[in-house]
């Protein structure tokens, strides 16, 4: 049987019946030979082999299983670039040629009708029968190459799709069907190739920098972590838990390089909060740990005590990842306007607060012009308006209690909200108005 499964005589004279033994042995001998590829790979893992050399042998065995001319593994390094990590080939001229044209490491931009942009447009596995009518800079580069088709399958880590991997043929007309289903037997160490050398460049980094806290505390505030892994080890580092809930609090600093909030980290960390702060040219930025509503209290008690200057806090969030989300909007608060009791104000995750602060600039000028009747008025006028306006919609548009924390009569009230109608020529008995307003009302109290 061997014999003829190696033989590349012709299988005429042969019965149906013995043709089909035939398959049925050769696509078990096929399926016998990926386990025992996907086995050494596992040993490769389980030894902890560098991840370039992981990356490289895995490449070659998937190359190998379906018989390919070519097999190369990619990173999905940023949004709109592929990075070559790892390629393989049949032949050696077909690898040197491969690598003078993308040396590893290659920054590719996706775009096009390329594996690249499909892979990464859908999520899904992707293929091109050919090339010969494909334009573009990166399917001339694949033709130089010598690659007639090709099939690639996505890699996922943690459900964040991180890379792909693919193979090539050199003949004309398109790879087997089942490429896709063989190759994806290889992804999934492939992403364990990718998770390797992602951390081990992360520790190279780290243990170049001066002071690593520093450039952990901006990797989550620049969103620099693509997985979990990655997530727990930050986290371990700067002491974090993993899971929330945070928040983020941005505290304008004095003068340059001066702390807003002195010895805050150490301060916190005496009532059991956990947190991670880090100077910036013109605010002391934190991510804290918060257990409960009470112990927010206490930590927002804590800053305001300490602060001199104004401070933003955004809304509690889960996930360490959405840091820079919640720095955004700490910012904003920290800009807008402070309560007269308190420097702190604290992002309430509202509806209304939450469309003024998502797209500032769009807002600001969406909102100008219900405003734009304000603008021939006194300010210590306008200002009084606004007040008002923010005092009468926190208390359910009652004009007693309004009067009440003005501390003024209730016809003044009904007064200046009249005045209010006829200035931005809209009515508080109009729901579309009066919801332009409150809208208007939150943007002028936030960025404003």
């Amino acid at each position: 049987m061997d014999e003829l499964l190696t033989t590349d005589e012709p299988l005429d004279g042969l019965s149906d019946e013995s043709l089909d033994d035939v398959a049925v042995h050769a696509e078990y001998r096929r399926l016998v030979e990926e386990q025992a590829a996907v086995r050494r790979l596992g040993t490769l893992v389980a030894r902890g082999v560098e991840p370039s050399e992981l990356a490289r042998v895995v490449t070659e065995e998937m190359r190998k299983c379906v018989g390919a001319a070519t097999g190369g593994l990619w990173s999905f390094d940023t949004s709109d670039e592929i990075r070559m990590v790892a390629a393989a080939a049949a032949h050696p001229a077909v690898l040197a040629t491969g690598l003078a044209r993308w040396p590893l490491g290659t920054r590719t931009p996706i775009e096009g009708n390329t594996l690249a942009t499909m892979v990464h447009r859908t999520g899904l596995p992707a293929r091109i029968d050919s090339y010969d009518h494909i334009g573009g800079a990166v399917a001339t580069q694949v033709r130089a190459v010598g690659v007639r088709a090709a099939v690639g399958v996505p890699i996922f880590v943690d459900d964040n799709m991180t890379g792909f991997v693919a193979v090539g043929s050199v003949q004309p007309g398109p790879m087997p069907a089942d490429t896709e289903m063989r190759i994806s037997r290889f992804a999934e160490v492939a992403a364990t190739a990718l998770v390797a050398g992602y951390r081990e460049e992360q520790k190279r980094r780290l243990l170049g920098e001066a002071s690593h806290r520093p450039f952990l505390i901006n990797s989550l505030l620049e969103g620099r972590v693509i997985d979990r892994w990655s997530l727990c080890e930050l986290a371990g580092a700067l002491q974090l838990p993993v899971n929330g809930p945070f928040v983020v609090i941005a505290a304008e600093v004095p003068s340059l390089a001066r702390v807003a909030l002195p010895e805050i980290e150490s301060k916190l960390r005496s009532r059991d909060v956990y947190s991670a702060w880090r100077l910036q040219p013109d605010l002391q930025v934190g991510i804290v740990h918060v257990k409960s509503e009470r112990q927010l209290d206490e930590i927002l008690g804590l800053v305001s005590r300490l602060a001199t200057d104004r401070v933003g806090g955004s809304s509690c969030f889960a996930d360490l990842r959405d840091t820079p989300q919640a720095l955004h909007i700490a910012k904003v608060m920290q800009r807008g306007r402070p309560h007269h009791s308190s420097p702190v104000a604290v992002f309430d995750g509202s509806i209304l607060a939450t469309a003024a602060v998502a797209a500032p600039e769009v807002m600001l000028k969406s909102i100008l012009n219900a405003l734009k009747g304000f603008e021939d008025l006194p300010e210590d006028e306008r200002e009084t308006l606004c007040e008002t306006f923010r005092v009468w919609q926190d208390n359910d548009a009652s004009v007693r209690r309004t009067a009440e924390v003005l501390f003024c009569h209730p016809n003044t009230v009904r007064h200046r909200l009249r005045r209010i109608e006829k200035h931005t020529g809209r009515s508080l008995s109009r729901p579309k108005d009066l919801a332009e307003l409150c809208l208007a009302s939150e943007v002028h109290r936030r960025l404003m």
